[in-house]
């Protein structure tokens, strides 16, 4: 199974739980898509292990070509002052994949019935487990599509619009 995760790679990652991951499940590819952005990429030598592939910064535009193959998306983040205020633009393009997502405890993450959240190192193992036996479960994959269609772009700015007309009866130019 590959485990995935496209985003920077910086001080916020966490790359001992990463490391703990691919030791618990050497039979897991564990694939990382992004800019070593700070020198903490390198530092980690998480891509020593034997079963963690690098890829470095893919074009945006050929992401998903790439993400498809993941199993199970990821955000392995650090918990602290950044992270808890964060909200993951990648939690919705992960469920946009389709795929189950495995993250840390963030606030954010927690609004999300298709996020599973792991409190520790070992519930992550756990979680990414449970991914893996997700990944054909027909209800699961329903709250994932759902919340997907429920966070594009599109659905937000329909949000920010009721919300305009309904607090100021603004309308937006070209709405009746």
């Amino acid at each position: 199974p590959v485990v995935g995760y496209f985003g920077a790679l910086a001080k916020w990652f966490d790359y001992d739980l990463v490391r703990h991951l691919a030791r618990a499940r050497p039979e897991y590819r564990l694939v990382l898509i992004g800019p070593d952005y700070d020198g903490s990429l390198k530092a980690s030598s998480v891509s020593d292990l034997s079963n963690v592939t690098c890829l470095g910064p893919i074009d945006y535009r050929l992401l998903p070509r790439y993400a498809q193959h993941f199993d199970v998306s990821t955000i392995p983040f650090v918990l602290n002052d950044i992270t808890a205020s964060t909200s993951p633009i990648k939690l919705f393009e992960y469920m946009a994949l389709g795929h189950p997502i495995v993250t840390t405890n963030m606030p954010e993450c927690r609004k999300y019935r298709s996020a599973l959240i792991a409190h520790s190192r070992e519930e992550f193992v756990e979680q990414v487990d449970r991914a893996l036996a997700l990944r054909g479960d027909e209800s699961y994959l329903k709250v994932l599509r759902d919340e997907a269609s429920s966070n594009t772009w599109k659905s937000k700015a329909e949000e920010i619009s009721r919300l305009l007309v309904r607090s100021y009866g603004l309308r937006l130019e070209g709405e009746t």
